[in-house]
This record gives C-alpha cells, sequence and structure tokens, in this order.
C-alpha cells in the first residue's frame, strides 16, 4: 500500500534529476549559466499552473464517477443473485445453486474483464449468455422474476459500457498537447534561467520540475482509473478499489458452500 502511494512520486525523481544534471552540465561543463531571469519566467509558470488545475478538474470529475462503479457492479450482481434466488423459494421445482453458480461465473467475467484479461466484446457475450439464464428461468415457471431479472442486467450492461468508455477513452487530448508543449517549454526556460544564487537554483530547478511533471504524470494516472494488470495489481497510484467485486464474489461462493 505504502508502494501504491509513493509509486508515481518515485518514479518521477529520474526525470528531475535529468533536468538537473543537464542544468549542472551547461553550467559547470559548458559554461553557459543561462540568457534569462528566472523571474521573467513568471507568466509561463502560470500558464502551467493555470492549464494543469483545468486538467486535473476534467479528469477528477470521471474518477469520482468511477468510484462508484464498482460498488454498482457488485451491489447490482447481489440484486439479481436475490431475484433468482427468490424465484426458487417461489417455485418449487427450481433448483437455486445452478442460478447462484451462473452470478457468482458473470461476476468473475466482469473481474476478469476489469484486469485486461478478457475484451470487451467477451463481456458483452457473458452478459448476453446470463440473459439466456433468464430466459430459461422464466420457461420453467419463474416469469415476474425473469422479468425483475433483466431489468437488473440492462443495469449491469450500462455500467459496463460506462467503465469501458471512461477507460479507453482519454480526456480532451488537445488540451493534453499542449500541456505536454507548456511542461517542455518550463523545462527549457528552467535551463536556461539565470539565478541571483547557487542555493537558490538548485532548490527551484528540482521543485518545479517535480511539480509539473508529477502533476502531468498524476493527471494521465487518473484518466483510466481502471488501469490493473492481469494480476490483479495496480498499474498506477490512482487505480478505483475493486474490493466491493471482490467482497460480493467471496459471499456468493460462501453461500454456494
Amino acid at each position: 500500500m505504502l508502494w501504491v502511494k509513493w509509486k508515481l512520486m518515485v518514479t518521477t525523481l529520474p526525470f528531475v534529476a535529468a533536468v538537473v544534471a543537464v542544468k549542472v552540465l551547461l553550467e559547470q561543463v559548458v559554461g553557459w549559466p543561462g540568457i534569462v531571469d528566472f523571474s521573467e519566467v513568471g507568466i509561463v509558470l502560470t500558464a502551467g499552473v493555470f492549464l494543469t488545475g483545468f486538467m486535473l478538474a476534467g479528469v477528477m470529475a470521471d474518477y469520482k464517477e468511477s468510484e462508484k462503479l464498482p460498488g454498482d457492479l457488485a451491489s447490482t450482481l447481489e440484486t439479481l443473485e436475490e431475484i433468482v434466488v427468490q424465484a426458487c423459494a417461489h417455485k418449487a421445482t427450481l433448483q437455486p445453486d445452478p442460478l447462484r453458480r451462473a452470478v457468482a461465473a458473470l461476476a468473475d467475467d466482469l473481474r476478469s474483464w476489469l484486469l485486461r484479461t478478457r475484451t470487451q466484446e467477451q463481456t458483452y457475450a457473458s452478459l448476453t449468455k446470463f440473459h439466456e439464464v433468464l430466459q430459461q428461468l422464466e420457461r420453467d415457471g419463474g416469469g415476474a422474476y425473469a422479468s425483475r431479472g433483466i431489468g437488473e442486467l440492462h443495469n449491469l450492461r450500462k455500467i459496463v459500457t460506462r467503465i469501458g468508455v471512461i477507460s479507453r477513452t482519454g480526456f480532451l487530448p488537445p488540451a493534453y498537447a499542449l500541456l505536454e508543449t507548456l511542461n517542455v517549454l518550463i523545462v527549457v526556460l528552467l535551463l536556461a534561467s539565470k539565478f541571483k544564487g547557487v542555493l537558490a537554483e538548485f532548490i527551484l530547478v528540482p521543485f518545479v520540475t517535480l511539480i509539473y511533471v508529477y502533476m502531468l504524470r498524476l493527471i494521465r494516472d487518473i484518466d483510466d482509473p481502471f488501469d490493473y494488470a492481469p494480476d490483479g495489481s495496480k498499474r498506477g497510484g490512482a487505480e478505483v478499489e475493486l474490493f466491493p467485486l471482490d467482497e460480493f464474489r467471496a459471499r456468493i461462493a460462501s453461500r454456494l458452500k
């Protein structure tokens, strides 16, 4: 957990070290102290702060919605389970365990999709397969409950579609292009800046570089809050938690036992 918290910071430090190394090389080896006073680049830094704030606010809106989606998946799946179990209570000839296993299999497929081991199309196929289970439930005498199940399946399909859109759609690519250009410009201006003292120089250069590079990488990380590896590990530091879905899978497994 500690590594997830600091992962982005630690992996940003090599970029900062590279900029500081180039600055030292320019001053100590090449003998080029810079051509512009640091105080004169303030307007560019301000523009960077404004654009970074705009981008962060945009991706955070989707992130806050994304935090709710694993819980919505779990609650919808559990509602589906309750519907099919209630159908079995209504119709004595129906057995709950095969229907529970169908819900558990659907939950496993959804988790595999979130971990990138199944494609979006395969996930839709799993939803269609469960629709066939509901059709069979209706033929077996659970008509009203099958209809309720189809409504919950529709909600599940909407959640899956929304997760897919958030994960695969980047936030305003032209804005990313401008932010990346601005970050490069800021680093170049830092390398070309003259400072009044050595201490100020080697505090400000790494500090400003760290802020802008870190924020750009953070925004990219937040832009895909479902970036999980197949083994369940987080590729970034800002992925939403999947524990609501995992806890439901544990509950339904215990009920099947």
